[in-house]
């Protein structure tokens, strides 16, 4: 990986030429990671300079939470929403959805209630529903307890292998149907969408293990990773949130506009 800050004259120079799709992950890229949820802030600073960047190029929001939270909780006109992984998402004021097939919906209701039914026996976790995805967030446990739960989550889950995709990371637990569908393939359709005679190039910011979809589907793009992992598909990284606003900044100078 390179430090996107230290190559940011290349990097802006090629948006510059090229044009963009700016994509971004919302927790811990927008907002800072937080114990619960519903207490992400999103600072009036952020989303001055998202809703700039919005007057300037296509805007995409990927994230994890639901898709009608995300737009609540951001609040801003004009910008693409996608919510549940990607399962769900808004352009241009129409809402779709990704369908699973009904043997996969069956698959995914019964994990869903034997992992609701094991968070039950661990106080402090949160569960999350979401559209075809449920996550339950242990960053309320104790070391000790987290370890625990996630021991008894993954057996939990081993009786749907294949059938459902796990994804623990960043103290969440999280379950989504097996299907071949992930935030990758949600960011590539967006970015077609803006593909009108001119490519644009795709540029793809986030910091879990569902980016690392995204990641890999827009490998000729820009992708960042915030936070440095020698593991992660993205070309470049930023060393923290802050960069993140610091690079938004450098995109509403005017000279980067891309209509």
């Amino acid at each position: 990986m390179k430090n996107a800050a230290a190559h940011m004259p290349k990097i802006l120079a090629r948006i510059k030429k090229q044009g963009c799709v700016l994509m971004l992950d919302f927790d811990g890229v927008l907002s800072s990671i937080v114990r619960t949820p519903h207490r992400a802030s999103f600072s009036s600073r952020t989303r001055r300079l998202l809703a700039r960047c919005a007057a300037h190029m296509p805007v995409a929001i990927i994230t994890g939470r639901p898709l009608a939270d995300i737009m609540r909780r951001v609040g801003l006109q004009g910008l693409v929403y996608a919510g549940s992984h990607g399962f769900e998402w808004k352009i241009n004021g129409h809402a779709e959805r990704r369908r699973v097939s009904a043997h996969a919906a069956a698959d995914f209701r019964a994990a869903r209630r034997t992992l609701l039914a094991c968070a039950t026996g661990f106080r402090g976790t949160l569960a999350e529903e979401k559209r075809h995805c449920l996550a339950v967030h242990y960053r309320g446990l104790s070391r000790a307890g987290e370890l625990r739960f996630r021991r008894a989550a993954h057996a939990a889950m081993a009786p749907f292998a294949g059938a459902i995709r796990v994804i623990d990371n960043l103290c969440t637990f999280e379950i989504m149907p097996s299907a071949e569908w992930t935030k990758g393939d949600c960011a590539r359709l967006i970015w077609r969408g803006f593909c009108n005679g001119a490519v644009p190039v795709p540029i793809y910011i986030g910091d879990s293990l569902t980016d690392e979809d995204a990641f890999l589907a827009l490998k000729k793009g820009i992708t960042i990773r915030v936070g440095r992992n020698i593991e992660s598909a993205a070309r470049y990284f930023f060393k923290t949130r802050a960069e993140v606003n610091a690079f938004l900044a450098a995109l509403t100078r005017g000279l980067y506009a891309t209509r």
